[in-house]
């Protein structure tokens, strides 16, 4: 995948996730409401996300490398991203913060994930594709 593709697809994805999280900071409590009548949760819901998608932006290196990585055939390089985002990064910070912090430590594990993940996957991006030729 040619550096300039990867460039605009993430422009591109970074662009869809601005409008994500706009709608997440002007609108969270009719998001949640669209699931739930209960006042609390869209309370609680609305707190949430507007915390998480303070990630939502920075997480389009991680989407679009894991994605191009599995689209060259490079699965292993994808996979540590996935793991990154999901597993290795996520758990230990919801649960580090949640001690430090509450509840709202576990939303703020999102941001802090993605953010940590995004440049592990810019590392393993080029250093996948730049051994892969």
């Amino acid at each position: 995948m040619s550096l300039k593709i990867y460039t605009a697809s993430i422009l591109l994805t970074v662009s869809i996730m601005f409008v994500g999280t706009l709608l997440c900071l002007i609108f969270p409590d009719r998001l949640i409401h669209l699931f739930t009548d209960n006042k609390e949760t869209i309370r609680v819901g609305a707190t949430a996300l507007r915390m998480i998608s303070a990630g939502f932006m920075v997480s389009s290196v991680s989407i679009v490398s894991s994605g191009a990585l599995e689209g060259l055939g490079m699965g292993m390089p994808s996979l540590l991203i996935s793991l990154c985002r999901y597993i290795v990064v996520i758990i230990p910070a919801a649960f580090i913060l949640s001690h430090i912090v509450g509840v709202t430590g576990v939303w703020h594990a999102f941001w802090i994930t993605e953010l940590i993940s995004a440049t592990a996957a810019g590392i393993i991006y080029r250093r996948a594709t730049r051994f892969g030729r």
